[in-house]
């Protein structure tokens, strides 16, 4: 069940699928405002602050790709988690959608139990300071990258590295543990808190837009084909 009283908005232009997702978010104990266009999306965040954003990509004045990114990476980013709920389920947009800084994607038709665990998810997640996984707030390091749990801040090579709640959680797991291999799954489970096969198939997505912000310190994330990927102590520890 979601945190009382969470503020949810949901950016989304058809009125029947606006209706059914807030009358389930309603249930799920969640305060809900809905936006069918970019214009009144921007217009409601330039007034209230939300916990959770759903939005569909495919809006009447906007890309719902250039809209996820403006709100992630515009002069005022939004913190809150996104979850982008779409028809659209072909693996080049939902890459797009995680590089443009979408937290999950969930594919329409969705089963309403799984979008709202993937709703409790997030929300569980933004209420944490530091690592989802353990709480421990110690600044971590591995070769070139270091990560603080609490400013939740990542540098590589002493650069800032710009990242979004999930690739912070997913790469941090992995400073924490060095060396270790991990499957897919494994990450999923572990490293994120959820399953499910979006996820396991979007893991790969996650690590090449890590491993691309990163820069040089990116070859750290070491593919184990056949596996899953493993953090290296430096680039040319594999």
């Amino acid at each position: 069940m979601a945190k009382s009283n969470a503020r949810v908005l949901v950016i989304e232009d058809e009125p029947d699928m606006a209706r059914v997702l807030s009358y389930n978010l309603e249930r799920h104990g969640c305060k809900v405002w809905t936006a069918g266009t970019g214009r009144a999306a921007r217009d409601r965040l330039g007034s209230d602050v939300p916990d959770l954003v759903l939005l569909d990509l495919r809006l009447p004045d906007v890309s719902g790709l250039e809209l996820l990114e403006e709100l992630k990476s515009g002069p005022s980013p939004l913190a809150a988690p996104v979850i982008v709920v779409s028809a659209l389920g072909d693996e080049e947009t939902v890459v797009a959608a995680l590089n443009s800084g979408a937290d999950d994607y969930v594919t329409k038709p969705f089963r309403t139990r799984e979008l709202l665990a993937r709703v409790d998810r997030a929300l569980a997640r933004r209420s944490t300071t530091g690592d989802a996984v353990s709480g421990d707030a110690a600044p971590l390091r591995a070769g070139s990258i270091s990560m603080d749990p609490e400013t939740r801040e990542t540098l590589a090579h002493g650069s800032p590295v710009p990242l979004t709640r999930t690739e912070f959680d997913l790469l941090a797991f992995f400073v924490r543990r060095p060396g270790r291999v991990f499957t897919r799954q494994q990450l999923c489970t572990d490293a994120l808190g959820a399953g499910g096969s979006v996820q396991e198939r979007t893991i790969d997505a996650h690590i090449r837009t890590i491993r691309r912000k990163l820069g040089p310190a990116g070859k750290q994330l070491v593919t184990v084909w056949g596996i899953g990927y493993r953090l290296a102590e430096t680039p040319d520890a594999d």
